[in-house]
């Protein structure tokens, strides 16, 4: 009866908390309607929103998998890389049911020191333990160097872009859409995968004034993965919006059909405690990331704390899409406080679909962040960040399509960081912070031309940009869009498999700050194994 009364009311819990509504999206009749827009220096609304709700695990809205454990193993004394490798590799070789999955070893509670990573590179592989605390199972990454602990490792997961493809018509592709008019040449069914991709010129680079920090037209050929739906003479409709729009006057782009690579799937990482041993709070060689992914596809990392790593708790790689990382956290990285260091949850490379939801971060920089040129959708959900030294937010070099929805951090910010770094410019376009709050610092939000970003329903100290500000200082309804179009787009129970009762309740915000808080003041783990 409980379950029939929650999912009766999800829609209330949901979206119906008090707020005002946005004007780009909003509800009526209980669905998301869209208002197109124009980009900056643009007259003609033809844009819009994207919908985000394909990032997560199998493309959004499906549970994560309970895989059954195949082996398990137990602490030992001294160094226990060779052991639960060989546990790895023992499951590995097993066959793969039919949903793909090969099984999960089990690591019993205790203490296990790790000399060097642990690596994931068969599909169908699961890492289990039995719980984060200080009492569950805990990973001590004692080598003396920088390297990632735990690494889910595809054997091509790279995109390789096309040289050439078939032009697109269009003069111009707005942002949001999923049609794309291209030139004959090209013979797609629907199933197939192609890749729509951006062909910018110089006029684009000057345009943005961004030659003077050393940007390259070639060097922003950004390509985005789709899977074709349906075709209709010339006309191609794809599975996902794009999230920039493809200007004709700034070099247009091209569509080509794409050899998939050969992705990492179906593997995780569940209910670790992982913590790195350091000499001092400024180490720099011992454990950098907790976990990776790399050229994995429907993988999730999920209940992992990482402690006094030098980055971060999980970094998504070059070629990952359609990856969950939830209920994780980040504390107390140890490394020198500035550049390229204490990135608790990071995306990088051409990476697509993924959804980082329901994390804590304590000490660090850029704590929910992107790398350079990464193509959306990809979104953050209910996150906190505490004790923050640097601003969450995508990081350089136009990443395109992400969603901030409901994080609460210090600063936030997405702007053209001009010269900083090697020559960052315009850190993102079609970056969206949905009802998110800068804690006592700065909110920034800055659109460059022919592109947009927004900061809607959102609260700070301070307000900057010239982006697109709505109703700041009180949030909006709904409380969450991703929720909301993930619910528009495969119904109510595809929301129910991918959030907990709480979440759908309200705000996560103060339980995951105690929780942040709580795990920093617990002691490092003694590593009694060694003795």
């Amino acid at each position: 009866m409980i379950k029939l009364i929650t999912a009766l009311f999800l829609p209330w819990l949901l979206f119906s908390l008090p707020g005002g509504e946005a004007s780009l999206v909003y509800l009526k009749n209980g669905k998301l309607a869209y208002q197109p827009y124009a980009n900056e220096g643009q007259t003609e609304a033809v844009n819009q929103i994207p919908d985000f709700s394909f990032a997560g695990y199998n493309g959004g809205g499906v549970a994560l998998p309970q895989v059954a454990v195949k082996a398990t193993i137990s602490p030992a004394k001294g160094d226990c890389r060779a052991l639960i490798q060989a546990a790895i590799d023992q499951v590995s070789a097993l066959p793969a049911d039919k949903n793909g999955m090969r099984g999960a070893v089990l690591l019993k509670a205790g203490v296990y020191p790790v000399e060097g990573s642990l690596t994931i590179n068969v599909s169908g592989v699961v890492l289990r333990g039995e719980g984060n605390g200080t009492t569950g199972t805990v990973l001590i990454a004692t080598q003396k160097q920088q390297h990632d602990l735990i690494k889910l490792v595809g054997k091509a997961g790279k995109l390789t872009l096309p040289k050439t493809g078939v032009r697109i018509t269009s003069a111009y592709v707005p942002s949001g859409t999923r049609t794309v008019e291209i030139a004959e040449g090209l013979a797609v069914k629907p199933g197939d995968r192609i890749v729509i991709q951006r062909t910018p010129n110089d006029a684009w680079i000057e345009a943005l004034a961004m030659r003077q920090y050393g940007w390259k037209a070639d060097d922003y050929r950004i390509g985005y993965e789709r899977t074709v739906q349906a075709v209709a003479g010339r006309q191609l409709t794809v599975d996902m919006p794009l999230v920039d729009a493809i200007d004709n006057k700034w070099g247009g782009g091209e569509v080509a059909k794409i050899s998939v690579p050969e992705r990492l799937a179906q593997c995780g990482v569940e209910n670790l405690r992982i913590e790195s041993q350091f000499a001092d709070d400024q180490d720099e060689k011992h454990g950098w990331n907790a976990v990776t992914l790399r050229g994995a596809e429907n993988c999730w990392v999920k209940g992992v704390v990482a402690k006094y790593f030098g980055m971060g708790c999980v970094f998504i790689q070059e070629g990952s899409v359609f990856n969950t990382v939830e209920d994780c956290a980040m504390i107390d990285p140890k490394s020198i406080t500035t550049g390229g260091r204490k990135y608790s949850f990071n995306l990088a490379g051409a990476s697509v679909g993924n959804l980082f939801q329901r994390c804590a971060a304590w000490g660090g920089r850029h704590d929910y962040v992107t790398g350079s040129r990464v193509p959306g959708p990809n979104v953050f959900l209910d996150c906190v960040a505490e004790n923050t030294f640097s601003d969450i937010g995508p990081h350089h070099r136009w990443t395109t399509g992400v969603l901030f929805d409901n994080i609460r951090g210090g600063q936030i910010r997405v702007q053209n960081r001009k010269a900083m770094g090697s020559g960052h410019g315009w850190a993102g376009a079609q970056t969206l912070f949905w009802n998110c709050e800068s804690v006592k610092s700065e909110f920034k939000v800055e659109s460059p031309l022919g592109a947009k970003n927004w900061a809607i329903g959102c609260v700070g100290k301070i307000q900057q940009g010239g982006g697109f500000w709505e109703s700041w200082g009180k949030s909006v309804t709904p409380r969450s869009l991703y929720l909301q179009q993930l619910q528009d787009r495969l119904g109510q129970q595809a929301v129910l498999n991918i959030t907990t009762e709480e979440q759908r309740s309200g705000q996560l915000w103060n339980r995951l700050a105690q929780q942040a808080n709580h795990i920093t003041s617990e002691q490092q783990t003694v590593l009694t194994a060694m003795k």
